[in-house]
């Protein structure tokens, strides 16, 4: 129950730990207000930037009792003496049920916080029990951060002090929060804040000795221009580095301002000189974007979030830049920490070879190596791992030996325009943003190779040949091959299509059998779009399964030739044709759903079957002119 109402493990920031400490000298005599010049121009202002949204609140004694025990936990964490003891209870306990007289959870938090300035319920600690709750309140049950709680810390005093009322100390909390402009659990988009190697096996079979090397690196280190930071690389096989959420960055780098523990960074060099990073690449990372505020904004990505990432770290843990230049009493635990603290370093010795063997050994031990993810690192120097990598490049901010024109082209044909339901973008290989997305490339890639086993030129003419088919001569409507009831991309169709494609490309006439039978053909894709689904979960996986796909796609495409689809039928008789009235009341709303989202995709005005673009251009597929 304790997880649906409040939060306990949220990362403190040294601005909040530094309020507490305020609070506590307060009571002692040794901090006076510093804010009372900005709170007044709070008061005296017209704008009260956050507005909530009124709805019916309710609470039970079960939550009012989860209410109390997560406050005496805080007041055990803030109290000198007899902690998390009751003076009195009642009215505490009074000021949580009064919950249902107020309209909007912003309102209740607001009111909750004013109010236990007023009652003495603990022995000691209540201002700061006071104002742990509120950020806690804050953090788990509205979308909100505090910009300023040097602000909020003050009011809190002058409101004690009787210089402000019960509404003034309001409205200064309504000014002082902020609205989140994401989800904290939004992953961040670090992949080019260090470039990727174009090592090849051969070039590096040489092995130098490690003993020299530094045990320790610090923030200082990490600046651009800085000989570290710029020596710094990923081998080819290394994961992206966009799997961290912007709250795990958030708490890494609080956990190095609070001389928390930090896992060494496992890091190899190369005879050349240059550094690579076997294991740490995230936690590296967050530390760079920290240090040189760069959340994604020199990613070809147009939602890296970096702008709304930026203010958000500036505000709850303060910018690096400014920290380290400013005098400002209220950086001087944080510059002392980026002053002495430094990252330990452990070094891989071996060739390049040994190198890959460590890097599969040491992530088989903490998060599972995927069976792509090892195929990838195994055959590093194919030419499908080669250009995988090449073209994911030009969208995650890397640069290698193998981009050129053409992967570009072919990136923007993968992944252009971005994913946007908002604005009916459906690109052809789904969103950038999704889990380990090389996987999606290499596979597709793989397909397309056919096991030719092409030399890297070769690849790259026929990925695009293809991509050319599917996109400029067929016209062929993302929207409705790749994209399900649910709007996410459907990696089975893709990878489905792409083998159906080499076919079309192959033989002339099953490309004409294709054109001719189009709109058939793709309202029978419509009517049925759980076949794909259905096909892939009996294969496994979608990679698994796109040979059968691809067959589905053949015999319905000879059953729209023939309008005879006993053939089909017996080739997947464990397929549902036809029966939809066993589908459950959510499955009908999804069907309709989808019903919609496909009625309003345009359609060829010779063929009729579905195409690319807005629903009121008049298009014909260029196959059909």
């Amino acid at each position: 129950m304790g997880a649906n109402i409040i939060v306990t493990t949220r990362a403190m920031s040294p601005f909040e730990k530094k309020a507490y400490d305020n609070l506590k000298k307060y009571d002692g005599g040794e901090y006076q207000v510093k804010h009372a010049k900005e709170i007044s121009r709070i008061l005296f202002g017209n704008n009260v930037l956050y507005k909530s949204t009124p709805k019916q609140l309710d609470i039970t004694q079960e939550q009012i009792d989860e209410y109390l025990s997560h406050a005496q936990v805080i007041n055990y964490r803030h109290s000198d003496f007899k902690p998390g003891t009751f003076v009195d209870r009642n009215p505490y306990e009074a000021s949580f049920a009064k919950k249902v007289y107020f309209d909007s959870e912003i309102e209740f938090i607001f009111n909750l916080f004013i109010s236990h300035h007023n009652i003495h319920a603990f022995q000691d600690g209540n201002k700061r029990t006071a104002l742990n709750l509120f950020i806690d309140l804050i953090n788990k049950l509205v979308s909100l951060y505090i910009r300023n709680i040097f602000i909020i810390q003050d009011a809190q005093l002058m409101y004690l002090e009787k210089e402000i009322t019960h509404e003034q100390f309001k409205k200064i909390l309504y000014f002082e929060v902020r609205a989140k402009m994401f989800r904290t659990n939004i992953k961040c988009n670090l992949e080019h804040l260090i470039p990727r190697s174009d090592i090849e096996e051969n070039e590096s079979n040489g092995v130098i000795s490690q003993s020299d090397r530094r045990s320790t690196f610090n923030l200082t280190d990490l600046e651009k221009g800085q000989f570290f930071y710029e020596q710094l690389r990923k081998p080819i096989f290394q994961r992206d580095t966009n799997e961290w959420t912007v709250e795990r960055l958030e708490q890494l780098i609080l956990t190095f301002l609070d001389d928390g523990l930090i896992p060494a960074i496992i890091l190899w060099e190369d005879l050349d000189g240059s550094i690579y990073i076997i294991d740490g690449a995230h936690r590296i990372s967050s530390l760079i974007a920290w240090v040189n505020s760069d959340y994604g904004k020199e990613n070809e990505l147009n939602d890296s979030n970096h702008n709304a990432i930026e203010e958000y770290i500036n505000n709850k843990i303060g910018s690096y830049e400014e920290i380290k230049r400013s005098k400002n009493e209220k950086y001087k635990w944080q510059k002392q920490i980026i002053a002495k603290r430094s990252i330990a370093v452990q070094w891989v010795t071996g060739d390049y070879g040994k190198v890959k063997e460590s890097f599969i050994r040491i992530n088989e031990q903490g998060v599972v190596v995927t069976a792509d993810e090892k195929e990838l690192i195994e055959n590093d120097q194919l030419p499908t791992s080669k250009l995988s990598r090449a073209v994911l490049g030009h969208g995650l901010g890397q640069k290698s030996k193998n981009q050129n024109e053409k992967t570009k082209k072919i990136f923007q044909r993968f992944f252009k325009p971005f994913l946007s339901h908002e604005l009916n973008n459906y690109p052809f290989a789904g969103s950038l943003n999704e889990d380990f997305v090389i996987s999606k490339i290499y596979n597709a890639i793989k397909i397309i190779d056919n096991g030719e086993k092409l030399n890297l030129l070769e690849l790259t003419e026929k990925v695009e040949t293809i991509l050319k088919l599917i996109q400029d001569d067929l016209n062929i409507s993302q929207k409705v091959y790749f994209y399900g009831a649910t709007k996410k991309h459907k990696t089975n169709s893709f990878y489905g299509f792409i083998r159906f494609s080499l076919l079309l490309n192959e033989n002339a006439q099953l490309y004409r059998e294709f054109i001719e039978n189009r709109k058939f053909f793709e309202e029978y894709l419509v009517e049925n779009e759980r076949h794909i689904q259905v096909i892939s979960r009996k294969k496994r996986q979608a990679k698994r399964a796109y040979e059968e796909i691809s067959k589905y796609y053949q015999y319905l495409l000879q059953a729209c030739k023939t309008n005879k689809f006993n053939n089909m039928h017996d080739n997947f008789s464990y397929l549902d044709f036809g029966q939809k009235l066993n589908l459950t009341t959510r499955e009908r709303g999804i069907r309709r759903n989808y019903e919609e989202f496909i009625r309003v995709t345009p359609r060829c005005t010779k063929c009729l079957g579905f195409i690319d673009g807005e629903e009121n251009t008049v298009k014909t597929h260029i196959c059909c002119k």
